[in-house]
């Protein structure tokens, strides 16, 4: 499969793009929003927590731009093939994700049972 950026660039451009490579692009996408969030969370908040954020994301020149925004793991995010970055864990429909997908869905419904015992 062809890389997120390669994906979405032509999304941008209009072109068709195969159903597969869309839905897998748009799992990345969901969690570089997700990294983004938790990063930004801790760039607000300050401290060692901004600290470390920086340090980590930030310290190859090849891979990450303080300038731009851009920390490492964006640049790895959008130039690998998708399925390759999200592993099968985190890829609907194979084995792996049905188990972990499976488990989360059990403490969901344990944490949900008890709020709801709490109301």
């Amino acid at each position: 499969m062809r890389s997120t950026c390669e994906i979405i660039a032509d999304v941008k451009d209009g072109k068709e793009v195969p159903y597969e490579e869309l839905k897998m692009a748009c799992l990345v996408q969901s969690s570089i929003i997700f990294f983004y969030q938790q990063d930004t969370k801790n760039l607000l908040k300050g401290g060692i927590g901004a600290d470390l954020v920086k340090q980590m994301n930030y310290k190859d020149d090849k891979t990450s731009s303080k300038k731009m925004g851009y920390p490492s793991w964006y640049w790895n995010a959008i130039k690998k093939d998708p399925l390759e970055y999200l592993g099968p864990n985190w890829i609907p429909g194979t084995p792996e994700w049905k188990k972990m997908h499976g488990a989360n869905m059990k403490i969901f419904e344990h944490v949900m049972k008890k709020h709801d015992s709490q109301n």
